[in-house]
């Protein structure tokens, strides 16, 4: 019997795989301007945007392939934040690789197969479809991290990547497995409907854990961490952005699809573990990026720091624990990114400014950069009226109405440590000279308008939160 697909559904997925092969295909003439298919990709990934958009208003619920592909609010609020940050680092990456003359249509082209991978990961109503959208994302992380193969330390970043991503694939494949075992099936709603309480097994709970030990490593909570700073100093600035953003939301999406849909009767047992794991990562994050005097590696700890964050929502395990973790990856994404970009365009005619001290006095030399840097920054501690604030505020009051007390004050601990190193930047960008004169590469348009949305998203989302959180709050399931 034939399966009736009904494409509607797939929209957002089939519209970037079409991009796909529309850059594919005209990566093939070298008549053509290749920053054109840096334009291929944004337009792209802009329509599979406006599609999901339009998806989400309409409340479109619906599976595919023998209930193996659901797409509900859930999966086209998560699609909207991985578009987001494709097309913002898209915008970034255009004048970095012009800058070496690079190979930019494969660039093009495993950033949309990550996306898709992405996209895969927050659909998946099946295991197998979660792992093959993980594999899917990581493998195109892999080439890209080392994208810079004349550069030895991008070479270098993309082998760490690999041999540590493989490890930790094999962790998440082994728990599904087990889970298999336990329950009989891979399909989400069927393991819900198998595994009770009083039913769960040792096998069951070690296949739950290996699956932690999986996401872990893909969204860098401590201790699974440690790839991630020599990776982010690493890969090429455009593609660390990359990594921190988009993946990291794919990360939790089906962490809080499996967790939340599939073993919600073993909450009892994980939510002790990802309250222990929020304060470890949130601390260890904080307190090691005071001691990073390179940008990038503090950027790489105020990552891990964030992930811990986003760990309170999934800890506290209600309506609005989730939809608070899904409005602070958003926001996390945008202002992360932005942050980068502020680094690239941060770049002198000697390379790029990757230590903190290269900042001093950017703020009467580069006045315009240092207000987007600043922006960025202070949304990342948590400063009002930016939009990391209202992400953290709504972590905090899920967990206190699910009585985490104590995790919401480590939280507020946590998030006075990282103003200290944020404002440190901010410190030495308008209050310190410079120790040499450093001579600054002209503006890339592309990496402005870039920056321009960043802020504008992080001031705009500030001041008017519920434009987020309303479509946050109506996407749990």
């Amino acid at each position: 019997m034939p399966i009736e697909i009904n494409w509607q559904l797939l929209m957002p997925e089939l519209v970037i795989a079409l991009t796909l092969l529309i850059v594919l295909v005209f990566d093939l003439f070298d008549s053509i301007s290749k920053t054109v298919l840096g334009w291929m990709t944004i337009v792209g990934a802009a329509i599979a945007l406006w599609v999901s958009i339009q998806m989400h208003q309409a409340g479109t619920v619906g599976t595919q392939f023998n209930e193996m592909f659901k797409v509900d609010n859930f999966s086209l609020f998560f699609n909207m934040i991985f578009l987001v940050s494709t097309i913002l680092v898209v915008l970034i990456s255009m004048s970095y690789l012009d800058r070496g003359d690079r190979k930019q249509g494969p660039y093009y082209l495993l950033i949309l197969l990550a996306t898709l991978g992405m996209m895969l990961m927050a659909a998946g109503n099946e295991l197998i479809i979660v792992f093959l959208g993980l594999e899917l994302m990581s493998l195109s992380l892999y080439v890209l991290a080392g994208y810079f193969r004349e550069n030895p330390a991008s070479s270098e970043a993309g082998m760490k990547y690999l041999l540590l991503g493989a490890f930790a694939s094999a962790f998440f494949l082994y728990g599904i497995a087990l889970i298999y075992g336990g329950a009989g099936t891979t399909s989400i709603p069927a393991i819900a409907e198998k595994i009770t309480a009083e039913s769960s097994s040792p096998l069951l709970l070690a296949g739950m854990f290996l699956m932690v030990v999986g996401f872990g490593f893909k969204v860098a909570i401590v201790p699974f961490h440690q790839w991630a700073p020599d990776v982010y100093e690493g890969a090429p600035t455009t593609i660390a952005a990359f990594i921190s953003a988009g993946p990291k939301a794919a990360g939790f999406a089906a962490f809080l699809r499996i967790f939340m849909e599939a073993l919600p009767n073993l909450q009892t047992e994980w939510s002790g573990v990802l309250i222990l794991l929020a304060m470890l990562t949130m601390t260890v994050g904080n307190v090691i990026a005071i001691a990073q005097t390179n940008i990038k590696r503090m950027l790489a700890y105020s990552s891990i720091a964030h992930a811990g964050y986003v760990l309170i929502g999934l800890a506290a395990a209600n309506n609005d624990g989730i939809s608070s973790a899904m409005l602070y990856l958003l926001i996390y994404c945008v202002m992360n990114i932005g942050a980068f970009g502020v680094v690239i365009l941060a770049k002198t005619e000697d390379g790029e400014s990757l230590m903190i001290s290269d900042y001093a006095g950017l703020g009467t030399r580069k006045p315009l950069l240092a207000m987007f840097m600043s922006v960025m920054l202070l949304s990342l501690a948590g400063f009002p009226p930016t939009a990391g604030f209202v992400g953290k505020f709504y972590i905090f009051k899920a967990a206190i109405g699910a009585g985490h007390i104590w995790l919401v004050i480590i939280g507020a601990v946590n998030t006075a440590i990282s103003a200290f190193y944020y404002l440190r930047v901010v410190v030495t960008m308008y209050m310190r000279e410079p120790e040499e004169e450093l001579e600054f590469s002209p503006y890339a348009s592309t990496l402005v308008v870039g920056l321009i949305i960043a802020a504008v998203g992080v001031l705009l989302i500030g001041i008017l939160p519920s434009l987020m959180l309303t479509p946050a709050q109506n996407s749990v399931f």
